[in-house]
Protein backbone atom coordinates (compact mmCIF):
# COMPACT_ATOMS: atom_id res chain seq x y z
CA UNK A 1 0.00 0.00 0.00
CA UNK A 2 1.24 3.37 -1.26
CA UNK A 3 1.98 6.09 1.86
CA UNK A 4 -0.30 8.57 0.28
CA UNK A 5 0.21 12.58 1.24
CA UNK A 6 2.13 15.21 2.44
CA UNK A 7 2.93 14.91 6.38
CA UNK A 8 1.21 18.24 6.32
CA UNK A 9 -1.85 16.70 5.24
CA UNK A 10 -1.38 13.41 7.28
CA UNK A 11 -2.15 16.16 9.66
CA UNK A 12 -4.87 18.03 8.12
CA UNK A 13 -2.77 21.25 7.72
CA UNK A 14 -4.23 21.52 4.47
CA UNK A 15 -7.61 22.73 5.49
CA UNK A 16 -5.79 25.76 6.89
CA UNK A 17 -3.87 25.93 3.69
CA UNK A 18 -6.50 25.80 1.60
CA UNK A 19 -8.52 23.14 0.28
CA UNK A 20 -7.05 22.79 -3.01
CA UNK A 21 -3.73 21.65 -1.23
CA UNK A 22 -5.67 18.30 -0.39
CA UNK A 23 -5.77 17.41 -4.48
CA UNK A 24 -1.89 16.86 -3.92
CA UNK A 25 -3.78 13.58 -2.39
CA UNK A 26 -1.36 11.57 -4.52
CA UNK A 27 1.25 8.99 -3.45
CA UNK A 28 4.61 9.48 -1.94
CA UNK A 29 6.34 6.84 -0.78
CA UNK A 30 6.44 2.81 -1.50
CA UNK A 31 7.52 2.45 -4.36
CA UNK A 32 7.15 -1.15 -6.34
CA UNK A 33 10.17 -2.15 -8.09
CA UNK A 34 12.17 -4.84 -9.74
CA UNK A 35 11.69 -8.58 -8.09
CA UNK A 36 15.74 -8.86 -8.14
CA UNK A 37 16.25 -5.22 -7.04
CA UNK A 38 13.99 -5.31 -4.27
CA UNK A 39 15.21 -8.82 -3.06
CA UNK A 40 18.28 -7.30 -2.95
CA UNK A 41 17.13 -4.44 -0.78
CA UNK A 42 14.89 -6.82 1.33
CA UNK A 43 18.10 -9.04 1.91
CA UNK A 44 20.40 -6.21 3.54
CA UNK A 45 17.94 -5.38 6.11
CA UNK A 46 18.74 -6.60 9.50
CA UNK A 47 15.89 -6.59 12.37
CA UNK A 48 16.09 -7.35 16.22
CA UNK A 49 13.98 -6.85 19.34
CA UNK A 50 15.31 -5.60 22.40
CA UNK A 51 14.20 -7.69 25.84
CA UNK A 52 11.49 -4.84 26.35
CA UNK A 53 9.84 -5.62 23.40
CA UNK A 54 11.06 -2.66 21.19
CA UNK A 55 11.55 -3.10 17.62
CA UNK A 56 14.17 -2.49 15.30
CA UNK A 57 14.90 -2.33 11.60
CA UNK A 58 18.33 -1.33 9.93
CA UNK A 59 19.06 -1.07 6.93
CA UNK A 60 23.33 -0.03 5.70
CA UNK A 61 23.29 2.71 2.54
CA UNK A 62 26.89 3.84 2.96
CA UNK A 63 26.86 6.52 0.06
CA UNK A 64 26.92 9.26 1.86
CA UNK A 65 27.92 10.21 6.30
CA UNK A 66 24.70 10.50 7.24
CA UNK A 67 21.00 8.56 8.69
CA UNK A 68 17.49 8.58 8.59
CA UNK A 69 15.41 7.52 11.93
CA UNK A 70 11.96 7.24 11.98
CA UNK A 71 10.06 5.84 15.68
CA UNK A 72 7.00 4.73 15.07
CA UNK A 73 4.16 4.76 17.78
CA UNK A 74 1.57 2.58 17.33
CA UNK A 75 -1.25 5.22 18.83
CA UNK A 76 -2.85 8.34 17.44
CA UNK A 77 -6.17 9.72 18.26
CA UNK A 78 -8.30 6.49 17.50
CA UNK A 79 -6.63 5.39 20.98
CA UNK A 80 -8.07 8.69 22.92
CA UNK A 81 -10.61 7.94 25.20
CA UNK A 82 -13.78 10.44 25.25
CA UNK A 83 -13.41 13.86 26.96
CA UNK A 84 -10.01 13.68 26.11
CA UNK A 85 -9.89 14.19 22.81
CA UNK A 86 -6.31 15.77 21.06
CA UNK A 87 -4.42 14.13 23.58
CA UNK A 88 -2.21 12.12 21.30
CA UNK A 89 -1.10 14.90 19.48
CA UNK A 90 -0.57 17.08 22.57
CA UNK A 91 1.71 14.61 23.76
CA UNK A 92 3.72 14.64 20.59
CA UNK A 93 4.34 17.59 21.28
CA UNK A 94 5.91 17.52 25.16
CA UNK A 95 7.92 14.73 23.26
CA UNK A 96 10.42 18.07 22.21
CA UNK A 97 10.06 19.08 25.60
CA UNK A 98 13.08 17.31 27.29
CA UNK A 99 13.44 14.65 29.61
CA UNK A 100 14.59 13.74 33.36
CA UNK A 101 18.25 15.13 32.22
CA UNK A 102 17.58 17.60 28.93
CA UNK A 103 15.46 20.62 29.35
CA UNK A 104 15.79 21.28 33.38
CA UNK A 105 18.52 22.72 35.65
CA UNK A 106 17.13 21.00 38.59
CA UNK A 107 14.89 17.84 37.73
CA UNK A 108 13.95 17.41 41.67
CA UNK A 109 13.03 19.94 42.38
CA UNK A 110 11.16 20.96 38.40
CA UNK A 111 9.34 17.67 39.67
CA UNK A 112 7.82 18.73 42.86
CA UNK A 113 6.89 22.00 40.96
CA UNK A 114 4.98 20.13 38.59
CA UNK A 115 3.38 18.52 41.31
CA UNK A 116 2.34 21.69 42.29
CA UNK A 117 1.19 22.79 39.11
CA UNK A 118 -0.91 19.69 38.12
CA UNK A 119 -2.44 20.77 42.66
CA UNK A 120 -3.45 23.95 41.39
CA UNK A 121 -4.89 22.76 38.05
CA UNK A 122 -6.72 20.31 39.69
CA UNK A 123 -8.35 22.84 41.91
CA UNK A 124 -9.47 25.48 39.88
CA UNK A 125 -11.02 23.08 37.05
CA UNK A 126 -12.88 21.57 40.62
CA UNK A 127 -14.32 25.23 41.08
CA UNK A 128 -15.19 25.38 37.33
CA UNK A 129 -16.64 22.60 36.97
CA UNK A 130 -19.72 23.15 39.58
CA UNK A 131 -21.08 25.79 36.34
CA UNK A 132 -23.73 28.62 37.26
CA UNK A 133 -22.66 27.30 41.35
CA UNK A 134 -18.69 28.13 40.83
CA UNK A 135 -17.74 30.90 43.33
CA UNK A 136 -16.29 33.79 40.66
CA UNK A 137 -14.08 35.23 43.00
CA UNK A 138 -12.74 31.29 44.26
CA UNK A 139 -12.29 30.68 40.79
CA UNK A 140 -10.06 34.31 40.37
CA UNK A 141 -7.79 33.11 43.10
CA UNK A 142 -7.61 29.69 42.01
CA UNK A 143 -6.34 30.94 38.47
CA UNK A 144 -3.86 33.13 39.94
CA UNK A 145 -2.46 30.46 42.14
CA UNK A 146 -2.69 28.09 38.90
CA UNK A 147 -0.71 31.00 37.13
CA UNK A 148 2.03 31.05 40.05
CA UNK A 149 2.52 27.44 40.07
CA UNK A 150 3.28 27.47 36.17
CA UNK A 151 6.02 30.33 37.21
CA UNK A 152 7.44 28.71 39.76
CA UNK A 153 7.89 25.52 37.64
CA UNK A 154 9.15 27.22 34.46
CA UNK A 155 12.23 28.86 36.50
CA UNK A 156 13.72 25.08 36.06
CA UNK A 157 13.10 24.83 32.45
CA UNK A 158 15.98 25.39 30.00
CA UNK A 159 13.77 26.14 26.89
CA UNK A 160 13.79 23.73 23.60
CA UNK A 161 17.08 22.31 24.85
CA UNK A 162 16.07 19.12 23.47
CA UNK A 163 15.93 20.35 19.90
CA UNK A 164 19.03 22.57 20.36
CA UNK A 165 20.75 19.74 21.13
CA UNK A 166 20.02 17.86 18.16
CA UNK A 167 20.40 20.44 15.86
CA UNK A 168 23.75 21.77 16.71
CA UNK A 169 25.12 18.31 16.33
CA UNK A 170 24.10 18.54 12.55
CA UNK A 171 20.04 17.33 12.85
CA UNK A 172 17.87 18.42 9.58
CA UNK A 173 14.01 17.94 9.63
CA UNK A 174 13.70 17.38 13.31
CA UNK A 175 9.78 16.35 13.27
CA UNK A 176 6.95 14.89 14.20
CA UNK A 177 3.71 13.81 13.73
CA UNK A 178 0.09 12.19 15.31
CA UNK A 179 -1.89 10.96 12.68
CA UNK A 180 -5.20 9.10 13.44
CA UNK A 181 -3.73 5.88 13.65
CA UNK A 182 -0.27 6.50 15.15
CA UNK A 183 2.42 9.10 15.78
CA UNK A 184 5.67 9.14 14.21
CA UNK A 185 9.11 10.93 15.26
CA UNK A 186 11.74 11.99 12.64
CA UNK A 187 15.28 13.57 11.56
CA UNK A 188 18.68 13.40 9.73
CA UNK A 189 22.23 12.88 11.33
CA UNK A 190 25.51 12.93 10.77
CA UNK A 191 26.79 9.49 10.82
CA UNK A 192 29.03 10.28 13.31
CA UNK A 193 26.28 11.52 15.86
CA UNK A 194 24.75 8.18 15.86
CA UNK A 195 25.59 7.69 19.69
CA UNK A 196 24.10 11.24 20.81
CA UNK A 197 20.79 10.23 18.54
CA UNK A 198 20.07 7.03 20.63
CA UNK A 199 20.72 8.62 23.46
CA UNK A 200 18.61 11.91 23.36
CA UNK A 201 15.59 9.13 21.39
CA UNK A 202 16.41 7.04 24.23
CA UNK A 203 15.86 9.18 26.96
CA UNK A 204 12.69 10.85 25.47
CA UNK A 205 10.99 7.86 24.68
CA UNK A 206 11.68 6.47 28.47
CA UNK A 207 11.96 9.95 30.51
CA UNK A 208 9.89 12.13 29.05
CA UNK A 209 8.29 15.29 30.76
CA UNK A 210 5.60 17.00 30.16
CA UNK A 211 7.06 20.82 30.90
CA UNK A 212 5.26 23.96 29.63
CA UNK A 213 2.16 21.76 29.09
CA UNK A 214 -0.31 24.36 29.44
CA UNK A 215 1.80 27.00 27.51
CA UNK A 216 1.57 24.15 24.70
CA UNK A 217 -2.36 23.50 25.39
CA UNK A 218 -2.76 26.89 24.36
CA UNK A 219 -0.42 26.48 21.38
CA UNK A 220 -2.71 23.78 19.90
CA UNK A 221 -5.65 25.20 20.43
CA UNK A 222 -4.67 28.30 18.38
CA UNK A 223 -3.79 25.80 15.54
CA UNK A 224 -6.95 24.28 15.95
CA UNK A 225 -8.51 27.75 15.28
CA UNK A 226 -6.22 28.71 12.53
CA UNK A 227 -6.47 25.46 10.88
CA UNK A 228 -10.08 25.05 11.14
CA UNK A 229 -12.25 27.37 12.59
CA UNK A 230 -11.07 29.99 11.01
CA UNK A 231 -12.69 29.08 7.24
CA UNK A 232 -16.36 27.81 6.39
CA UNK A 233 -14.18 25.20 4.89
CA UNK A 234 -12.39 24.18 7.76
CA UNK A 235 -15.40 24.19 10.04
CA UNK A 236 -17.08 22.60 6.99
CA UNK A 237 -14.83 20.00 7.39
CA UNK A 238 -14.57 19.10 10.72
CA UNK A 239 -18.64 18.56 11.04
CA UNK A 240 -17.96 16.24 7.93
CA UNK A 241 -15.30 14.11 9.65
CA UNK A 242 -17.79 13.84 12.68
CA UNK A 243 -21.03 12.79 10.50
CA UNK A 244 -18.71 10.44 8.73
CA UNK A 245 -18.42 7.97 11.36
CA UNK A 246 -21.66 7.50 14.09
CA UNK A 247 -19.74 6.17 16.49
CA UNK A 248 -16.15 5.26 15.56
CA UNK A 249 -13.66 7.88 17.67
CA UNK A 250 -11.70 8.54 13.56
CA UNK A 251 -14.77 11.02 14.07
CA UNK A 252 -12.74 13.40 16.41
CA UNK A 253 -9.78 13.44 14.56
CA UNK A 254 -5.69 14.17 15.45
CA UNK A 255 -6.78 18.00 16.66
CA UNK A 256 -9.33 17.15 19.37
CA UNK A 257 -12.42 18.71 20.20
CA UNK A 258 -12.06 22.43 21.32
CA UNK A 259 -13.74 21.54 24.79
CA UNK A 260 -11.52 18.74 25.56
CA UNK A 261 -8.43 20.69 24.56
CA UNK A 262 -9.34 23.34 26.88
CA UNK A 263 -10.06 20.60 29.87
CA UNK A 264 -7.51 18.01 29.77
CA UNK A 265 -4.80 17.82 32.21
CA UNK A 266 -0.90 16.92 32.42
CA UNK A 267 -1.75 14.06 34.41
CA UNK A 268 -4.21 12.51 31.25
CA UNK A 269 -1.44 13.25 29.03
CA UNK A 270 0.94 11.52 31.12
CA UNK A 271 -2.03 8.68 31.84
CA UNK A 272 -2.17 8.28 27.88
CA UNK A 273 1.66 7.93 27.55
CA UNK A 274 1.94 5.20 29.83
CA UNK A 275 -0.80 3.13 28.43
CA UNK A 276 0.55 3.75 24.81
CA UNK A 277 3.81 4.81 25.04
CA UNK A 278 5.78 1.13 25.79
CA UNK A 279 8.28 -0.70 24.17
CA UNK A 280 5.83 -3.54 22.39
CA UNK A 281 4.04 -0.40 20.86
CA UNK A 282 6.94 0.97 18.82
CA UNK A 283 9.51 0.51 16.05
CA UNK A 284 12.29 2.34 15.26
CA UNK A 285 13.85 2.27 12.11
CA UNK A 286 17.35 3.41 11.07
CA UNK A 287 18.49 3.84 7.58
CA UNK A 288 21.90 5.06 6.20
CA UNK A 289 25.28 5.27 6.81
CA UNK A 290 25.32 3.18 10.29
CA UNK A 291 26.32 -0.09 11.14
CA UNK A 292 24.15 -2.66 12.24
CA UNK A 293 26.29 -3.85 15.14
CA UNK A 294 26.66 -0.16 16.37
CA UNK A 295 23.09 -0.14 16.53
CA UNK A 296 22.29 -3.36 17.60
CA UNK A 297 24.87 -1.87 20.87
CA UNK A 298 23.72 1.49 20.97
CA UNK A 299 20.40 -0.14 20.92
CA UNK A 300 20.70 -2.02 23.72
CA UNK A 301 22.33 0.63 26.08
CA UNK A 302 19.73 3.56 25.50
CA UNK A 303 16.36 1.81 25.01
CA UNK A 304 16.43 -0.94 27.15
CA UNK A 305 14.47 1.65 29.53
CA UNK A 306 11.65 2.28 27.47
CA UNK A 307 8.77 0.74 29.31
CA UNK A 308 7.76 -3.10 28.98
CA UNK A 309 4.31 -2.42 30.22
CA UNK A 310 1.57 -4.93 28.38
CA UNK A 311 0.11 -2.25 25.71
CA UNK A 312 -3.51 -0.80 25.79
CA UNK A 313 -6.07 -2.97 23.74
CA UNK A 314 -6.77 -1.73 20.34
CA UNK A 315 -9.75 -0.05 19.67
CA UNK A 316 -12.64 -2.55 19.79
CA UNK A 317 -15.76 -0.05 18.72
CA UNK A 318 -16.98 -1.43 15.63
CA UNK A 319 -18.83 1.28 13.31
CA UNK A 320 -22.16 0.03 12.13
CA UNK A 321 -23.10 0.14 8.32
CA UNK A 322 -24.15 3.19 7.14
CA UNK A 323 -27.67 2.60 5.80
CA UNK A 324 -28.69 6.33 4.48
CA UNK A 325 -26.57 8.95 2.60
CA UNK A 326 -26.18 11.83 5.28
CA UNK A 327 -25.57 15.51 3.98
CA UNK A 328 -24.05 18.20 5.44
CA UNK A 329 -24.74 21.42 4.57
CA UNK A 330 -22.89 24.95 5.77
CA UNK A 331 -23.54 28.65 4.19
CA UNK A 332 -20.37 30.20 4.35
CA UNK A 333 -18.42 33.34 2.39
CA UNK A 334 -16.57 31.41 0.68
CA UNK A 335 -15.93 29.21 -2.29
CA UNK A 336 -17.95 26.64 -2.82
CA UNK A 337 -16.68 23.24 -2.03
CA UNK A 338 -17.93 19.07 -1.27
CA UNK A 339 -16.25 16.44 0.59
CA UNK A 340 -17.51 13.18 0.33
CA UNK A 341 -16.79 10.15 1.88
CA UNK A 342 -17.68 6.05 1.03
CA UNK A 343 -16.88 3.69 3.59
CA UNK A 344 -14.16 1.14 3.04
CA UNK A 345 -12.45 -1.84 4.78
CA UNK A 346 -9.69 -1.16 6.60
CA UNK A 347 -5.76 -1.70 4.74
CA UNK A 348 -5.34 -5.09 6.07
CA UNK A 349 -8.76 -6.10 3.81
CA UNK A 350 -7.22 -8.38 1.13
CA UNK A 351 -9.03 -6.29 -1.33
CA UNK A 352 -7.91 -3.07 -0.39
CA UNK A 353 -5.72 -2.74 -3.65
CA UNK A 354 -8.92 -2.84 -5.52
CA UNK A 355 -9.90 0.31 -3.70
CA UNK A 356 -7.25 1.72 -4.38
CA UNK A 357 -7.11 1.29 -7.78
CA UNK A 358 -10.42 2.56 -8.06
CA UNK A 359 -9.58 5.80 -6.82
CA UNK A 360 -6.54 6.42 -8.91
CA UNK A 361 -9.01 5.43 -12.23
CA UNK A 362 -11.55 8.14 -11.09
CA UNK A 363 -9.96 10.48 -9.62
CA UNK A 364 -5.79 10.40 -9.93
CA UNK A 365 -4.51 13.93 -11.26
CA UNK A 366 -5.51 15.60 -14.24
CA UNK A 367 -5.57 11.95 -16.02
CA UNK A 368 -8.71 10.46 -13.78
CA UNK A 369 -12.12 10.09 -15.44
CA UNK A 370 -14.19 12.64 -12.86
CA UNK A 371 -11.47 15.40 -13.37
CA UNK A 372 -11.19 14.77 -16.92
CA UNK A 373 -15.64 14.82 -17.03
CA UNK A 374 -16.29 17.72 -14.64
CA UNK A 375 -12.43 19.95 -15.28
CA UNK A 376 -11.50 19.12 -18.36
CA UNK A 377 -14.46 18.51 -20.92
CA UNK A 378 -17.90 19.93 -18.80
CA UNK A 379 -15.72 22.77 -17.13
CA UNK A 380 -18.29 22.66 -14.07
CA UNK A 381 -15.32 22.02 -11.65
CA UNK A 382 -11.63 23.48 -10.98
CA UNK A 383 -10.49 20.61 -9.52
CA UNK A 384 -11.24 17.14 -8.25
CA UNK A 385 -9.34 14.86 -6.23
CA UNK A 386 -9.73 11.17 -4.24
CA UNK A 387 -8.29 8.84 -1.94
CA UNK A 388 -8.40 6.14 -0.29
CA UNK A 389 -7.16 5.63 3.94
CA UNK A 390 -9.39 8.91 5.42
CA UNK A 391 -9.02 9.69 7.96
CA UNK A 392 -6.59 6.95 8.93
CA UNK A 393 -6.64 3.23 7.64
CA UNK A 394 -5.94 1.20 10.34
CA UNK A 395 -9.90 0.42 10.93
CA UNK A 396 -12.53 0.93 7.98
CA UNK A 397 -12.45 4.45 6.39
CA UNK A 398 -13.20 6.26 3.85
CA UNK A 399 -12.27 6.61 0.04
CA UNK A 400 -12.93 10.47 0.69
CA UNK A 401 -12.59 13.35 -1.77
CA UNK A 402 -12.60 16.87 -2.74
CA UNK A 403 -14.74 18.60 -5.48
CA UNK A 404 -14.33 22.37 -5.99
CA UNK A 405 -17.44 23.45 -8.24
CA UNK A 406 -16.16 26.32 -11.30
CA UNK A 407 -17.49 29.79 -10.41
CA UNK A 408 -20.73 30.13 -10.60
CA UNK A 409 -22.10 26.46 -10.57
CA UNK A 410 -24.16 25.12 -7.91
CA UNK A 411 -22.40 22.39 -5.58
CA UNK A 412 -25.35 20.17 -6.36
CA UNK A 413 -25.62 20.24 -9.64
CA UNK A 414 -21.64 19.25 -9.82
CA UNK A 415 -22.02 16.21 -7.69
CA UNK A 416 -24.78 14.80 -9.57
CA UNK A 417 -22.69 14.83 -12.52
CA UNK A 418 -20.27 13.12 -10.80
CA UNK A 419 -22.76 10.92 -9.46
CA UNK A 420 -23.44 10.18 -13.15
CA UNK A 421 -20.09 9.43 -14.19
CA UNK A 422 -19.47 6.77 -11.04
CA UNK A 423 -22.60 5.28 -12.32
CA UNK A 424 -21.18 4.91 -15.81
CA UNK A 425 -18.43 3.43 -14.39
CA UNK A 426 -20.64 0.81 -12.45
CA UNK A 427 -22.85 0.15 -15.20
CA UNK A 428 -22.40 1.13 -19.62
CA UNK A 429 -18.46 2.06 -18.85
CA UNK A 430 -16.64 -0.13 -16.82
CA UNK A 431 -13.11 -0.22 -15.58
CA UNK A 432 -10.51 -1.34 -18.78
CA UNK A 433 -7.74 -3.48 -18.54
CA UNK A 434 -5.75 -0.23 -19.93
CA UNK A 435 -6.71 1.70 -16.87
CA UNK A 436 -6.10 -1.16 -14.27
CA UNK A 437 -2.61 -1.29 -16.56
CA UNK A 438 -2.00 2.56 -15.86
CA UNK A 439 -2.82 2.10 -12.19
CA UNK A 440 -0.13 -0.71 -11.71
CA UNK A 441 2.30 1.20 -13.34
CA UNK A 442 2.18 4.21 -11.08
CA UNK A 443 2.13 2.16 -8.15
CA UNK A 444 5.58 0.26 -9.16
CA UNK A 445 7.15 4.23 -10.43
CA UNK A 446 5.91 5.31 -7.10
CA UNK A 447 7.08 2.63 -4.71
CA UNK A 448 10.69 2.86 -6.81
CA UNK A 449 10.83 6.56 -6.16
CA UNK A 450 9.66 5.95 -2.51
CA UNK A 451 12.59 3.62 -1.16
CA UNK A 452 15.48 5.94 -2.97
CA UNK A 453 16.12 8.61 0.19
CA UNK A 454 16.70 6.90 3.40
CA UNK A 455 14.03 9.05 5.34
CA UNK A 456 11.42 7.41 3.23
CA UNK A 457 12.80 4.22 2.85
CA UNK A 458 12.69 4.33 6.92
CA UNK A 459 9.09 5.65 6.93
CA UNK A 460 7.67 2.40 4.85
CA UNK A 461 9.58 0.13 6.69
CA UNK A 462 7.94 1.32 10.04
CA UNK A 463 4.74 1.58 8.53
CA UNK A 464 4.49 -1.89 7.11
CA UNK A 465 5.99 -3.18 10.90
CA UNK A 466 4.02 -1.09 13.25
CA UNK A 467 0.62 -0.63 10.74
CA UNK A 468 0.67 -4.30 9.30
CA UNK A 469 2.99 -6.31 11.70
CA UNK A 470 5.42 -7.00 9.07
CA UNK A 471 7.90 -4.86 7.18
CA UNK A 472 8.24 -7.48 4.74
CA UNK A 473 5.22 -6.39 3.48
CA UNK A 474 6.61 -3.41 2.00
CA UNK A 475 8.08 -5.69 -0.75
CA UNK A 476 5.51 -7.89 -1.35
CA UNK A 477 3.12 -5.21 -3.26
CA UNK A 478 4.24 -5.94 -6.52
CA UNK A 479 2.38 -9.79 -6.33
CA UNK A 480 -0.31 -7.85 -4.64
CA UNK A 481 -0.71 -4.76 -6.97
CA UNK A 482 -0.35 -6.86 -10.13
CA UNK A 483 -3.00 -9.74 -8.65
CA UNK A 484 -5.66 -7.04 -8.64
CA UNK A 485 -8.09 -7.53 -11.63
CA UNK A 486 -10.39 -5.59 -13.50
CA UNK A 487 -13.38 -7.61 -11.55
CA UNK A 488 -12.06 -6.76 -7.93
CA UNK A 489 -12.25 -3.29 -9.40
CA UNK A 490 -15.43 -3.39 -9.75
CA UNK A 491 -16.53 -5.20 -6.86
CA UNK A 492 -14.60 -2.42 -5.31
CA UNK A 493 -17.07 0.19 -7.14
CA UNK A 494 -20.07 -1.39 -5.07
CA UNK A 495 -19.15 0.77 -2.42
CA UNK A 496 -19.90 3.93 -4.47
CA UNK A 497 -23.91 4.03 -3.53
CA UNK A 498 -25.48 6.95 -1.94
CA UNK A 499 -26.68 4.95 1.08
CA UNK A 500 -22.52 4.36 2.28
CA UNK A 501 -22.12 7.94 1.82
CA UNK A 502 -21.42 11.12 3.66
CA UNK A 503 -21.47 14.72 1.86
CA UNK A 504 -20.50 17.59 3.45
CA UNK A 505 -21.20 21.22 0.84
CA UNK A 506 -20.32 24.72 1.40
CA UNK A 507 -23.00 27.22 -0.73
CA UNK A 508 -21.68 30.31 -0.83
CA UNK A 509 -24.26 32.32 1.19
CA UNK A 510 -23.67 35.49 -0.95
CA UNK A 511 -25.56 33.79 -3.97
Amino acid sequence: MLRRGSREMRRYGWIALGIVAVLGLGWTGAALGDGANTKEIEGKVHTFVLPNGLRFIVLERHDAPVFSFRTYVNAGSVDETPGATGIAHMFEHMAFKGTTHIGTTDWPKEQEALKGVDRAYAAMMAEKGKGAAADTTKVAALKKAFDDAQAGADKYVVSNEYSKVCEQAGANDLNAGTRTDYTEYQADFPSNKLELWAMTEGDRLANPVLREFFKERDVVIEERRMRYESTGSGRLFLDFLDGSFSIFPYKAGPIGRRADLESFSREQAMAFRESHYVAENMVVAVVGDVSKDEIDRLAIKYFSGVSDRAPAPPVSVVEPPQTQERRIVRQEDEQPIVFFGYHIPAVTDPHYHAYEALTDILGEGRSGRLYTKLVKEQKIAVQLGMNTGFPGEKYPNLLFGVLIPASGMDPDTVLAAMDREIARLQTSAPVTEDELAGFKTRKLASFWHGIQQNGDMAEQLVYYEGMEGDWHKLFRQVDEVNAVTVNDVMDAAKALRAENRTVGILHNSGK
